[in-house]
């Protein structure tokens, strides 16, 4: 693996095959994101969505949290925070990525940290790990993601219990909510995640990425109009390179060769 633009707190590696490793590395904090390392994050982030080279994205943290979210210490003397960028807390959660983005989450996400971790597109948790937007019982809100995500993924008498009380829940049950794909040994996180976007990488770019995109953009539209922003994605395709590859490669029983155009 080689080094992708990362800094002393946030560790950053692709492999050869595409898969870009993140991994939040203040540990002495709960892997807590000050100004620098949300930065560093956007940087990492933003080379990765322009960069052909990277295929998928995994984030996860070093030591046996995932994120406890914003580093409260570094909050401005007027209370401000210090740690949103242009595509959100940690350059993540106002972002949509052109690509596979999986949080493995090695330990507990709460605050920013959950806002992280339910930004991405597939979690794969610890077992003993704990899930929770924390910010009302700091006097602030779950306002990079929280809010509007959990509205969106679970039933509204769940989100509200979640959000209002602040509580913490454990993985399994956050499992049962529909907010995780996995549930495993915490030793087998990263391996799962690993799995997960391996088989990712076995697919066109341009269809993930056109996949996301709709999939995004379907709770905002009407079904008919859904149908209709998903044909005309498929006009397109049907007539790129990949999208002539695949089903050559099919027919002649190979594996395709994608070029991501």
């Amino acid at each position: 693996m080689a080094d992708y633009f990362g800094t002393d707190t946030v560790a950053s590696d692709l492999r050869e095959d595409g898969l870009l490793i993140i991994r939040i590395n203040r540990p002495e904090v709960a892997n807590a994101l000050n100004g620098a390392t949300s930065k560093a994050m956007e940087n990492i982030m933003n080379n990765a969505e322009l960069d052909p080279a990277v295929r998928a994205i995994i984030v996860t943290g070093t030591g046996k949290v995932f994120c406890a979210g914003e580093d409260l210490s570094e909050l401005s003397e007027g209370g401000e925070c210090q740690t949103v960028t242009e595509h959100g807390f940690g350059g993540l959660t106002a972002r949509l990525c052109s690509k596979p983005v999986i949080a493995a989450c090695n330990g507990s996400a709460a605050g920013g940290g959950m806002e992280i971790a339910v930004s991405c597109d597939m979690v794969v948790a610890a077992e003993n790990a704990k899930f929770g937007c924390t910010e009302v019982g700091l006097g602030i809100i779950a306002s990079t993601g929280g809010l509007v995500r959990l509205a969106r993924d679970i039933n509204r008498k769940d989100c509200m219990e979640l959000l209002l009380t602040g509580k913490k829940i454990k993985a399994p049950e956050a499992k049962e909510l529909g907010l995780i794909n996995y549930v495993v040994p915490a030793e087998e996180v990263l391996d799962k995640a690993i799995e997960l976007a391996e088989e990712c990488l076995k697919n066109a770019p341009l269809a993930l990425k056109w996949t996301k995109y709709i999939v995004h953009a379907a709770s905002q539209m009407s079904e008919e109009d859904a149908m209709r922003y998903s044909d005309a994605a498929y006009r397109f395709l049907e007539k790129t390179a990949d999208g002539i590859e695949g089903p050559a490669a099919f027919v002649e029983k190979r594996a395709p060769q994608w070029q991501g155009k």
